[in-house]
């Protein structure tokens, strides 16, 4: 039995029998990586694990027979422990999305208005993503990802068709804007940590994809004030979502002793340039970056997104 992660196959293979593959169905390891389920299907993605103190790849073919196969040294995957062969497999499937036309976008978390369309915020750690998850929650739309998104291109629009199901977030968020939303635990540190799993009205939303209607580049924090927004237009639209749609292949999410140096083959190519052309000539004038207070950004958002539909 595989495991599917974000619509990519990931067969182990190896030295199993201390629960290293189970470890990647744990909340920490879903924090990070979209849609993790059992799967009996064909795999695009191989890896034949041995055991080890460290964490090492000593090999890697690509695009062999269709998959992706790898041969890993590791411990089992543990948070604050061994993390690296998380992001290993988030590097590695999102390689394999994107061959197949599903770009997997870091550092974004993707919401659905009232319209029945999402909102995608990007943003560089600790520009309020999060926050805007806790905030959406708190008004009852649908958070459709957390922390990495899986977006794929129809009929001229992007859609979001997957995406992480674990919010990890500051409490304080809570006490500035008076709002209180559910929570399953905690981290060490005291971040609340909500697991989306068991909505299963997300994922029927996700299923079916929902279509990206507007994008916001995010510089929010709880010591500003009001809400600014300017308009991202043309090469700006691909230059920006360039680094978002291609740093978890890159492995621009760091893990010890360093991320793989994958190459991108030309289906990668067409897939990615087809992404961008779409986002830069549909979505012109729908993206912006936003800056301030994160309510005031959330209102802003959503006050425009009703203000389309009118």
């Amino acid at each position: 039995m595989g495991m599917r992660i974000g619509g990519v196959n990931v067969h182990f293979s190896g030295e199993l029998d201390d629960g290293f593959e189970r470890a990647f169905n744990g909340v920490f390891a879903r924090r990070y990586l979209p849609d993790v389920e059992e799967s009996s299907g064909e795999p695009h993605v191989v890896v034949e694990r041995f055991k080890g103190d460290e964490f090492r790849v000593f090999s890697a073919v690509y695009d062999h027979m269709g998959r992706d196969e790898y041969k890993i040294e590791s411990r089992v995957p543990s948070a604050y422990g061994n993390e690296a062969p998380i992001f290993f497999i988030l590097q590695a499937s999102a390689r394999a999305a994107a061959r197949a036309g599903r770009m997997f976008i870091t550092d974004s978390v993707g919401v659905m208005a009232s319209n029945g369309k999402a909102v995608l915020f990007v943003g560089y750690p600790h520009t309020g993503k999060s926050t805007m998850s806790v905030l959406a929650m708190a008004r009852g739309l649908p958070v459709l990802s957390t922390e990495n998104t899986v977006v794929e291109v129809r009929d001229g629009k992007l859609y979001i068709v997957g995406g992480t199901e674990v919010l990890v977030y500051d409490p304080r968020v809570e006490g500035i804007y008076g709002i209180e939303v559910p929570y399953d635990e905690q981290t060490r540190s005291g971040y609340r940590i909500t697991d989306l799993r068991k909505d299963a009205g997300r994922k029927r939303l996700l299923e079916r994809g929902v279509e990206i209607d507007m994008i916001v580049l995010l510089h929010a924090a709880f010591n500003c004030m009001e809400a600014s927004f300017s308009t991202i237009k043309g090469r700006k639209v691909r230059k920006t979502l360039w680094y978002f749609s291609t740093a978890l292949m890159k492995g621009l999410d760091y893990y010890e002793p360093s991320p793989l140096h994958v190459p991108v083959s030309e289906e990668i190519g067409r897939n990615l340039r087809l992404f961008l052309e779409t986002a830069s000539e549909n979505y012109s004038g729908r993206m912006f970056e936003a800056f301030g207070n994160h309510k005031a950004v959330f209102d802003r958002v959503f006050e425009m997104e009703l203000a389309q539909r009118e």
